[in-house]
């Protein structure tokens, strides 16, 4: 992508290209000099406002510089205490961030005409859950209806006999039942946020797992994470140790890989946009039986995934320091003889046979890498949050 595209992207657009936050070089404000920004080096560029503590390795003087167009793309979103709207004005309200950061609207700009309005992508994924759902209710059974559709999502992919032994297995005559109803099963749907697809098993056999397993106390962790995040990040683990030769540390191989939107890793955005939901409703169905599947993805498609990043890692996590706690928890070996041999199996997976697993690490490579799991978790939590503004 050029630089000059960056300039007119909408906000949503830019969080979900934040791949890396790291050793970017591109102008600041202050002048030309080593900065952070999107995994792209994008030259002398004027940097339109900055982000306090999205660059979490880097020198206190260091900031995340975001360049994004207003919301009604009539301008760039600048911050003017240190840029002038040359040849324009500024205007409040339009923008993310602190009250400095305006829309910089050029006097000769030409009024666009009303845009059509966006596509809800989501709307057939929602009806789908709910006709699910009421296929659930008529088929009755000893199983919660919520549980039965979570089980309808995950069958064709996350039924094996490893899965079987983590969280159970499926409801196979509630499978048939649903096939003999002639529905369509949908693959995912295009999040409203990211604009990226998710896929339904995965989010179906995740939630699954909330659901039934709930969370662990403490800096603790249970097969309810290793359905989501958990497994995610073991795997993302045995990737770490497969390109270890290249990149050493494991805190800057979580800031440059993890979570994005653009690596094809085994712990994408697309894979935390998953985790995030699964727990976030199967949380909320777990501590409230009467609450109805359907309703609670509407409620998130309606809005919800606003905040759905700092719902889950808030939630799940609470603060870096426990989030740490919690990644290294979910490495390292514990009473679950089933995740312990998952754990190894995964990490092989990615790393190969002769992986180093995290067991063998030292006190200080095992701190780096939790590390930056937490700074990029809280990296991306911070970035919503001025989304939203």
């Amino acid at each position: 992508m050029s630089a000059s595209r960056l300039h007119f992207l909408h906000f949503p657009d830019v969080i979900a290209l934040i791949a890396r936050v790291h050793d970017v070089t591109l102008g600041v404000i202050q002048g030309s000099r080593e900065s952070c920004l999107l995994a792209f080096r994008l030259g002398n560029v004027i940097c339109g406002f900055t982000v306090v503590g999205a660059c979490p390795n880097d020198p206190t003087n260091v900031k995340c510089c975001i360049q994004v167009s207003c919301k009604d793309d009539s301008g760039r979103c600048l911050d003017n205490s240190h840029v002038a709207c040359t040849g324009g004005v500024f205007k409040a309200g339009l923008c993310p961030g602190g009250d400095n950061v305006q829309c910089c609207q050029k006097a000769t700009t030409e009024p666009k005409p009303p845009s059509s309005p966006a596509p809800e992508p989501t709307d057939p994924f929602v009806a789908y859950i709910r006709r699910l759902y009421d296929l659930a209710k008529q088929y009755g059974g000893d199983r919660p209806a919520n549980q039965l559709v979570m089980e309808w999502l995950r069958h064709s992919e996350y039924n094996s006999l490893e899965w079987k032994a983590l969280i159970g297995g499926v409801d196979d005559d509630f499978t048939t039942f649903v096939e003999n109803a002639s529905v369509t099963a949908l693959a995912g749907f295009r999040d409203p946020e990211y604009n990226i697809d998710v896929k339904a098993s995965h989010l179906g056999a995740c939630m699954n797992g909330v659901f039934l397993k709930g969370q662990a106390s403490g800096t603790d962790t249970n097969r309810a994470d290793v359905t989501g995040w958990g497994g995610d990040w073991m795997t993302f683990y045995g990737e770490w140790r497969r390109d270890h030769d290249d990149q050493p540390k494991g805190g800057k191989y979580c800031l440059d890989h993890m979570c994005n939107a653009v690596d094809d890793t085994t712990f994408k955005l697309r894979d935390l946009i998953e985790d995030a939901d699964c727990y976030n409703i199967g949380m909320r169905l777990r501590a409230n039986p009467s609450l109805s599947i359907a309703d609670e993805f509407e409620k998130t498609f309606a809005g919800g995934y606003k905040s759905r990043m700092k719902s889950f890692i808030e939630g799940r996590f609470g603060d870096r320091g426990k989030a740490q706690a919690v990644a290294k928890s979910m490495l390292l070996p514990g009473d679950d003889v089933i995740v312990n041999t998952g754990r190894i199996r995964l990490v092989q997976q990615q790393g190969g046979f002769l992986v180093k697993l995290p067991l063998w690490l030292s006190d200080e490579d095992m701190d780096d890498l939790t590390k930056g799991f937490a700074d990029r978790l809280f990296g991306i939590a911070q970035l919503e949050n001025l989304a939203s503004q």
